[in-house]
């Protein structure tokens, strides 16, 4: 069979026309995908943000998001594209009766491939340059950067993400291909026509998701160290994405034939097609369904977590620096009275103000704990991990006498005698052991000048305070590591009174005179690390929005796909209904029932999810020492009412479209 060559391409625009309520909403994800891929790579590969301290964080995290991004963009458009050659089956099933040949198909095939391709890659390449340009001035002002940057388009991201979209076009074409060439015509033909089977319900599979929910929820419930949060939380994400598939497989399935099982309910002209309709094809539907699920509970967790740590940032500055500035050097070769003119001449110089300012020995060094005894830490650098920074205790010892002095008080010790404070739970033991040397606890500290405590802690810190130097000097030689210092160690600490133009002035003119006097010391400054913490939390938030923003257009979508989809399979069926007797009132009262009594399981069930998920959570954002539970379940919840009011509105205007299909 011999064709004109213009006859392919014609067919194919005219087949995107006439299927335009599926593609337009395809090819308008498309070119999102591939909007929100180059921005992502564009981004990370601007040589500008090296300039900035914290870029190895933040780019990082960009290129964390061009791997979430990619993948999803794989998984999305292939799932999308199941759903347009679903729908087109009958269609190309009558091309074949009417005398193409599967190869002719396969042609029509590639030229409407084609033509979506060469619209999405152009839309959402330009889209990338130019709704790119604003996003990366958006993440510039969220990480508080005000070096300008310049913005250039990247040649060698286009090609990046031309290549990834040629790829995947290309793979669903090659799908759609397979899908032609291994079914015979006639099942073509009828491949709109009929649904599945009556799926039956699997006690099996259903006990497998329970089991699995209630591993996940397990988890996320018994979680009580943040270390073990960030270690835990992705195998608790694994048991509930089984659980949920699972769930909505075989418990809907088991829930709607209960229904059926009902006949007060079930013998209800609404109802009756309402369950009727949807038992027949709920396999596919719990597949789709279950995605609607996680991806929802996707976005309330990422926005949730994001913006809490966006909008917790002072607090978590505070966590990391309870005092401003910190310097610490070792007792035998720093001089801190030669250090303490250079900060006097520098805070004069920049017109700041010190204020809290403590000056104290100390001796530090990390142990393990067990019950009252603490045992030498003999690991080695190179070997430790997570597991090792949640065993092991950092303990701080300090004088009597300099505690005294910087409380006001007036404590008094024995040798043998010790007072506790602890940075989280307190230590809650009588006596505390270092080898054969045992002390007395006298006393459990509430409060310590230069820490405070923390309802959630990462690992464990203990300050000691003993007799006098000398009972500190002999546990410290007793139990420091071949990697510490030879000897005890003076702290300055202070904060610093100003704005912030002058307090990095004096910071950075103060760090380069004491680190000239003193090579070895080491200091601590929260105002010079503003920049890579604002670079570190600003990045997850921008991070966040855009994946939350990429999983809420991939719900609307399959939302709206599977309404058009009902809406194809059912219009038939309803028109029959219409003439036994049933009149459009009904007809519109039953769809109502079926969203109702369907198509809100998803949010419901990632309510549920993101409900035990809370504990986990927070503990996850105590590692980044973010501790505040109600600013996080503040978040979680202007989160969850808002997706759920966004949620409800897409339904609302898919469900007109599902009536007009069916009327």
């Amino acid at each position: 069979m011999t064709l004109n060559k213009l006859f392919y391409p014609k067919l194919a625009i005219l087949n995107l026309k006439k299927n335009s309520n599926t593609y337009v909403p395809y090819i308008l994800t498309c070119i999102g995908s591939i909007i929100a891929f180059y921005t992502m790579v564009s981004i990370h590969s601007n040589k500008g943000l090296e300039q900035m301290p914290g870029a190895t964080n933040l780019k990082f995290i960009l290129f964390l998001g061009i791997i979430v991004i990619g993948i999803f963009s794989v998984i999305f458009l292939f799932y999308t594209n199941s759903f347009l050659i679903k729908r087109r089956k009958k269609e190309l099933g009558l091309y074949s009766i009417l005398g193409l040949e599967k190869k002719h198909i396969a042609r029509v095939l590639f030229y409407e491939t084609a033509f979506v391709t060469v619209i999405s890659l152009t839309l959402g390449l330009i889209g990338g340059i130019l709704i790119g340009k604003l996003l990366f001035l958006l993440l510039l002002n969220i990480i508080h950067f005000k070096s300008p940057l310049a913005f250039q388009i990247d040649y060698y991201g286009l090609l990046i993400t031309m290549g990834v979209f040629l790829a995947i076009f290309g793979l669903t074409l090659l799908t759609n291909f397979l899908q032609v060439k291994l079914t015979n015509p006639i099942d073509l033909l009828k491949g709109g026509q009929h649904g599945e089977k009556e799926p039956k319900s699997s006690w099996i599979v259903t006990l497998i998701g329970i089991i699995s929910l209630g591993i996940g929820y397990g988890i996320a419930l018994s979680v009580k160290t943040p270390l073990t949060a960030l270690l835990l939380f992705f195998v608790a994400v694994v048991f509930v994405i089984i659980g949920t598939y699972a769930l909505f497989i075989s418990g809907s399935i088991t829930l709607l034939k209960r229904l059926k099982k009902n006949k007060k309910f079930y013998y209800q002209s609404r109802n009756f097609i309402s369950v009727s309709g949807m038992i027949y094809r709920m396999k596919q539907n719990a597949v789709g369904l279950a995605n609607i699920c996680i991806l929802s509970t996707m976005v309330l967790v990422t926005l949730s977590t994001t913006v809490s740590l966006y909008i917790g940032q002072e607090s978590m500055r505070r966590d990391f620096y309870p005092l401003d500035v910190s310097i610490v050097g070792e007792v035998s070769n720093t001089d801190f009275a030669e250090i303490n003119q250079i900060v006097e001449a520098e805070k004069t110089q920049a017109n700041v103000e010190i204020v809290d300012e403590l000056s104290f020995d100390m001796a530090k060094f990390r142990a393990f704990r067990e019950g009252n005894h603490f045992k030498k830490d003999m690991v080695e650098d190179e070997s430790t991990d997570a597991l090792y920074y949640q065993t092991v205790s950092d303990l701080v010892i300090i004088p009597l006498d300099d505690y005294n002095r910087l409380t006001g008080e007036n404590k008094s010790l024995a040798a043998n005698q010790t007072m506790v404070f602890s940075v989280g739970d307190n230590y809650g033991e009588q006596t505390i052991a270092f080898g054969d040397e045992q002390l007395l606890v006298t006393e459990e500290l509430e409060s310590i000048p230069m820490d405070f405590k923390k309802t959630q802690n990462v690992g464990h810190v203990y300050y000691l305070i003993v007799k006098d130097d000398a009972v500190m000097t002999a546990i410290y030689q007793a139990m420091k590591n071949d990697d510490d210092p030879e000897t005890t160690l003076h702290a300055l600490m202070f904060n610093i009174n100003g704005t912030e133009d002058q307090a990095n002035a004096f910071s950075a003119n103060m760090r380069s005179a004491v680190t000239q006097s003193s090579p070895d010391i080491k200091i601590q400054n929260l105002y010079e690390s503003l920049s890579e913490l604002y670079g570190f939390f600003g990045g997850f938030l921008f991070l966040g929005v855009f994946l939350g923003s990429l999983f809420m257009m991939a719900t609307v979508l399959i939302i709206y796909f599977k309404q058009i989809s009902e809406g194809y399979e059912d219009s038939e069926r309803f028109e029959i209904m219409q003439k036994v007797g049933m009149d459009k009132t009904e007809v519109k009262k039953t769809i109502g029932k079926q969203i109702l009594m369907v198509f809100f399981l998803p949010l419901a069930g990632a309510m549920v999810h993101v409900a035990f998920a809370f504990p986990v959570i927070t503990k996850m954002l105590a590692a980044f020492r973010l501790t505040n539970t109600t600013l996080i379940f503040l978040c979680t919840l202007v989160g969850v009412v808002v997706y759920a009011l966004v949620y409800t509105a897409v339904y609302l205007l898919t469900a007109k479209s599902y009536y007009k299909m069916i009327k």
